[in-house]
């Protein structure tokens, strides 16, 4: 089941883009980024009533005790999704499938820097290789005009998008022991939501600029279910595979993108765009890599 689910999570993040491409011409970005949060709250709670799961005795002394860490989850993945939606609004569906390979990079200096864990020459190549294939991607064989002038604030939309979404999941990481999966992505999304409500107020783009249609109400419906869901199925699948398979079955979310940005928008896909997925596909997987341990068996 475990690879089940991650193939599952994999295809319903990769139809992220095609969500916002269907949402995009009634609500602005901010928007999105609100109702991506309170819907997929919905579909959590939905779930807890379903599952007939309260939470824990302890849980108030825990939100007294890691509430900063659960707040700077909330702001990081706030950002996230906010940075994402933009680039998505202004480019192609696919776009967001730079955000992985950097928020890998992240998580892994993380890791040496905060978590003192250790590297070696094949993950360091893992990094290399996530960052040629950002550029690659970015490059997409343009003119340096052109790159410079339109491609790269996008990259870079996209990159630190996969930042904050790696310091959300140093979040996670760091309240892991203290709540349920399901509760603390639950509150983190609902803090989410009361800081996404802001912007769309200030901007005054609460309200849609026409009747949304029924493929526009169903992204809606979906987006947040991928927020919700997605990450929790995700977190189930994890202790189910070997973790060497996680990031390998994770990653095939961007050639699911490439799809439907294919069939749905007829958008271009070049070979420079191709070499850089899978340049950073076979990075994530070196930066996972986890080096068999031997055992010594003695002989009497």
């Amino acid at each position: 089941m475990g690879y089940c689910y991650l193939l599952l999570v994999a295809l319903m993040f990769s139809l992220g883009g095609t969500s916002v491409k269907m949402i995009r011409p009634y609500f602005a970005p901010s928007m999105i980024t609100l109702m991506r949060f309170a819907v997929g709250v919905g579909w959590l709670l939905l779930l807890k009533a379903v599952k007939r799961q309260p939470f824990r005795p302890d849980f108030s002394r825990a939100f007294r005790k890691q509430w900063k860490w659960l707040l700077f989850g909330a702001a990081a993945k706030m950002a996230a999704y906010t940075l994402e939606n933009i680039g998505l609004s202004i480019g192609v569906s696919y776009g967001n499938i730079l955000t992985q390979p950097a928020q890998m990079i992240l998580l892994t200096v993380l890791g040496v820097l905060v978590l003192k864990e250790t590297m070696n020459a094949r993950r360091w190549a893992g990094v290399g290789l996530c960052v040629l294939g950002i550029l690659l991607i970015s490059w997409n064989g343009l003119s340096p005009e052109v790159f410079l002038g339109d491609n790269l604030p996008l990259t870079l939309l996209y990159v630190f998008s996969g930042i904050f979404a790696g310091l959300f999941v140093f979040a996670q990481k760091k309240v892991a022991d203290h709540f349920d999966v399901l509760d603390s992505n639950l509150v983190m999304f609902a803090m989410a939501s009361l800081m996404a409500v802001v912007v769309p107020i200030a901007q005054g783009n609460f309200l849609p600029t026409g009747t949304p249609d029924w493929k526009c109400i169903v992204a809606i419906l979906y987006f947040g279910f991928v927020t919700g869901i997605g990450f929790y199925l995700n977190a189930k699948a994890i202790p189910l595979v070997p973790f060497r398979m996680v990031a390998l079955l994770q990653s095939t979310m961007v050639l699911f993108s490439l799809v439907w940005g294919v069939l749905f928008f007829h958008e271009p896909i070049t070979g420079w765009i191709i070499a850089g997925a899978l340049l950073f596909i076979v990075g994530i997987v070196f930066i996972n890599h986890r080096p068999r341990q031997r055992i010594n068996v003695s002989r009497d």
